[in-house]
């Protein structure tokens, strides 16, 4: 099974580099990777969103605010840029100057979108996204139209394909279609799309994307939030028998790709997942940020409790070396708070021995830069 390994990117120089001038205790001058959300705005209305409370409160950056907000990563020394949501981050209407404004500046972009409005910024995001993964969850109208409705009542289903198809021919970077199980344990206005994964692949390749990643959904089970989703456990084998098909497509150009926490979602796991450690190497290394404030980390995005700073109020760097950033990380303990299924977690564990054997002077096996999106 192939499996996203975060792990293995901790290991180039410039993150080790950071991580030698990071303190777990007093942070850091910068992140590394910034998750930005320029709008909450988005065109569908997916059943079971889970920014579905991000998404009605519709906050945005200001026009002017989105392209200073640029700036001042640059200036920063931010690496990496994920454009995300919270909404959809095409639907700003200076998404395509921010994203060149990043390009020119050596700052890596990734782009995770429902694929709608990819025509509108076909230039900018064909020349400057490293990666742009579109979230389709189904491989046909009928049943996308049920998973990812949209708020004017007709399927875009067709517009986003032809959109993918207009990117593949001219993208220097690599897209993605993103396919997000789901089954009634997902709500009751939620149907299972297991029966369609394998035409999703298929399709994938078809309109030339680069990788069809399968993902897990969550849930707020045992007091805890994003825990993973439990499904029906005969549904589980066939979606393990649609995915094994999904590997006969692979080829040098085309990829399967099983995100993190899948096997343990397939699997039923039944328990949380424990922390050792108190503090948290990602939230140093990345953070998020929102039009409704700035955030330790995606998981928490628009949790008052875990806000760092309000990027309308303050620049970037106020909101890093802010009072309020430190005063939540001071806090922050994820061998408590954080019991759920992190995608970081061994990214986590890493860096924290890679720390330590900096510590000491010992010397650390370098691999040249492949990824920015640590």
């Amino acid at each position: 099974m192939a499996r996203m390994n975060l792990v293995g990117k901790l290991f180039q120089s410039f993150v080790v580099e950071h991580i030698r001038n990071t303190s777990w205790e007093h942070g850091n001058d910068h992140p590394l990777v910034v998750e930005l959300d320029p709008t909450a705005a988005c065109d569908l209305a997916c059943p079971g969103c889970i920014s579905e409370d991000i998404v009605a409160a519709g906050n945005k950056f200001s026009n002017d605010r989105l392209i200073t907000l640029g700036e001042e990563m640059i200036a920063a020394g931010v690496k990496g840029v994920i454009l995300i949501g919270g909404g959809e981050p095409l639907a700003h209407p200076r998404v395509g100057e921010l994203i060149t404004l990043l390009g020119d500046n050596d700052v890596h972009l990734g782009i995770t979108t429902n694929g709608t409005f990819i025509d509108r910024y076909l230039h900018e995001i064909a020349e400057h996204s490293f990666w742009t993964r579109v979230s389709m969850d189904a491989a046909t109208d009928q049943l996308f139209s049920l998973l990812r409705p949209s708020k004017s009542g007709k399927s875009k289903f067709n517009k986003i394909i032809s959109n993918m198809e207009k990117l593949s021919k001219v993208k220097k970077g690599a897209m993605g279609f993103s396919y997000l199980i789901q089954t009634e344990a997902d709500g009751s206005d939620v149907v299972s799309n297991i029966h369609e994964i394998f035409d999703g692949a298929k399709l994938a390749r078809e309109l030339g994307c680069d990788y069809f990643e399968v993902k897990p959904t969550y849930q707020f089970r045992d007091g805890i939030d994003h825990a993973l989703m439990k499904h029906n456990q005969d549904l589980m084998k066939k979606a393990r028998t649609e995915i094994a098909r999904c590997y006969e497509l692979e080829d040098e150009n085309f990829s399967i790709l099983e995100a993190i926490n899948l096997k343990a979602s397939l699997d039923g796991v039944d328990t949380l997942q424990p922390k050792t450690y108190k503090t948290c190497p990602s939230t140093h290394l990345r953070t998020t940020l929102t039009a409704g404030g700035a955030y330790v980390c995606p998981y928490w995005r628009g949790k008052q409790q875990f806000m760092i700073g309000d990027l309308k109020q303050e620049s970037f760097a106020e909101m890093w070396r802010g009072q309020r950033r430190q005063a939540v990380m001071a806090q922050l303990d994820v061998s408590k708070q954080c019991n759920f299924h992190c995608l970081r977690h061994d990214t986590n564990l890493m860096a924290i021995d890679l720390k330590n054997r900096l510590d000491t002077g010992e010397e650390i096996e370098l691999v040249p830069e492949f990824d920015r999106f640590i």
